[in-house]
């Protein structure tokens, strides 16, 4: 993984974690979830915390491999996810909104690696 690409998901993975954090008040997601008091805006930036952080740890693994097929590979598997849940008779607006947030940010990603 290249160094500007290392940056940039370090930034983003840090942006949702202060996102995250602000929202719960460091209170475990899972924890609110259980109590009720999780909304679409906390799983949105859970999402996004976890495709970058998977994408993070998949780019350190496979050093040798395009930086822009494997992000490709995993938002074909967000999206597809995402789709699952709009297409359920009752989408569960949480899961719709943990997998747009992993849609976008991998989207985000992508737009970053075709203009560098």
């Amino acid at each position: 993984m290249n160094e500007e690409l290392a940056h940039l998901l370090e930034q983003r993975i840090a942006a949702a974690e202060r996102s995250l954090t602000d929202q719960t008040g460091g209170t475990n997601v899972c924890r609110l979830q259980q109590d009720g008091r999780v909304t679409g805006g906390m799983k949105y930036d859970e999402g996004r915390l976890v495709a970058l952080s998977t994408l993070r740890r998949r780019l350190r693994e496979a050093a040798d491999v395009d930086a822009r097929e494997l992000v490709g590979q995993d938002l074909a598997r967000w999206e597809e996810a995402l789709r699952a849940q709009q297409a359920r008779e009752r989408p569960a607006i949480q899961w719709v909104a943990y997998n747009q947030g992993g849609v976008d940010a991998l989207e985000e990603v992508l737009q970053v690696l075709a203009r560098g």
